[in-house]
């Protein structure tokens, strides 16, 4: 006689034999779960996401460094679509569409490669497009997508000891090439690339600068609240400093940002500002500024392994981008200087992987000459015997 299936039975038989991977299964709970069928509860569904938005919250670090990335440029990149709109969408479409092909050329050259080249195409063409201003032609921010792209698929490929952004690369020269193109700016306000009186928008610091000069009080200019919301004419994705700050608070508490390098940036930026007798809170109220110092030049895995080296690049880098405006120059300056120094680290990583790929071919020669010798010597001791 069968023995009938219900919790009492199955109790028992666990006490006897241990079995604790045994599910009780009643009579009851088969006919519900046959009523249910499809519908029934799979906790499979919700363990996964479950599992991210836990990692986010109390341990991004283990997120793919992409992902980090990619969560800190929402801030700035949700503020430049609500300030200029249209021109926004039409930017981030192009990096998006450039960025995404990237991806899935990378996807399809290497798939079946052991080693997969870590390349960002994506993050890098965003970076590229973030720094352009919302009144530049669309024809620029399509080169400056694709040329990011493609610095970034051959920085992977051949050269991934380099640790620079490719998007800010790019960006910079398409910028020496392109002269001013990529410097059309939009007032947020009245959505038009010229003033009142016909004139090309500027950013504030070069409007400070060149239009009222640099004696005036700029408080009388820009309200410092303005410039902090990021409601003047500057980059698509990188003019709000509210935005800019949560981007940075992310990174930090996803420990990918060098602490020491974004103080030595401030401290270097205190130099200029003290000498030429600046105001303090306009020129540090800039969010093109701390966009490039902390998202850029402050990133830990664009940064050498050095730890000497790491506050010297933050302080000659906001030496550099603070002094230049004393030239007459807006806050391309920091685009520049932060584009200058990733590309020196560029340049001695390709020198030191030169220097150590020669080395290690001359050791290999030397250990082949040794062993053509040996071999000669013991040829002759055998002919001789």
């Amino acid at each position: 006689m069968k023995t009938p299936i219900n919790a009492t039975s199955v109790a028992a038989r666990r006490r006897l034999e241990s079995d604790t991977s045994v599910p009780i299964i009643t009579q009851a709970a088969r006919s519900t779960g046959r009523a249910q069928g499809a519908h029934a509860y799979n906790p499979c569904v919700l363990a996964r996401p479950g599992a991210w938005l836990d990692r986010a919250a109390f341990n991004p670090a283990s997120l793919p460094d992409d992902l980090i990335i990619g969560i800190a440029l929402a801030p700035p990149v949700a503020a430049g679509l609500i300030l200029f709109k249209l021109p926004a969408v039409k930017m981030l479409g192009a990096a998006l569409a450039f960025g995404v092909a990237g991806q899935i050329l990378v996807y399809l050259l290497w798939r079946r490669q052991a080693s997969r080249p870590q390349a960002s195409p994506l993050i890098a063409a965003v970076f590229g497009v973030a720094l352009v201003g919302a009144g530049a032609p669309l024809s620029v921010t399509i080169v400056i997508a694709a040329l990011a792209v493609a610095l970034e698929l051959v920085r992977a490929r051949y050269l991934p000891a380099i640790r620079a952004q490719a998007g800010l690369l790019a960006y910079a020269a398409v910028a020496l090439v392109a002269r001013g193109a990529v410097l059309t700016y939009i007032n947020p306000v009245t959505g038009k690339t010229v003033d009142l009186a016909g004139s090309p928008v500027h950013d504030p610091i070069w409007t400070w600068f060149h239009v009222f000069g640099s004696a005036l009080a700029p408080i009388e200019i820009y309200n410092p609240i303005t410039l902090y919301v990021g409601n003047v004419a500057g980059p698509v994705f990188a003019t709000s400093l509210l935005a800019v700050a949560i981007a940075i608070a992310w990174l930090a508490y996803a420990r990918r940002l060098s602490l020491v390098v974004l103080a030595a940036f401030f401290i270097g930026a205190l130099v200029p500002i003290y000498l030429f007798h600046w105001d303090l809170v306009f020129q540090l109220d800039s969010g093109p500024t701390w966009f490039v110092a902390g998202l850029l030049l402050a990133d830990r895995r664009l940064l050498p392994d050095s730890w000497a080296v790491r506050p010297v690049l933050g302080f000659a880098g906001g030496l550099l981008a603070l002094g230049l405006r004393g030239r007459g120059y807006g806050i391309e300056a920091t685009f520049f200087t932060v584009a200058g120094i990733q590309a020196v680290i560029a340049v001695s990583a390709v020198i030191n992987w030169g220097g150590a790929l020669m080395r290690e071919r001359w050791r290999r020669n030397r250990r082949l000459r040794q062993r053509e010798a040996h071999l000669r010597v013991v040829n002759d001791i055998s002919r001789a015997s």
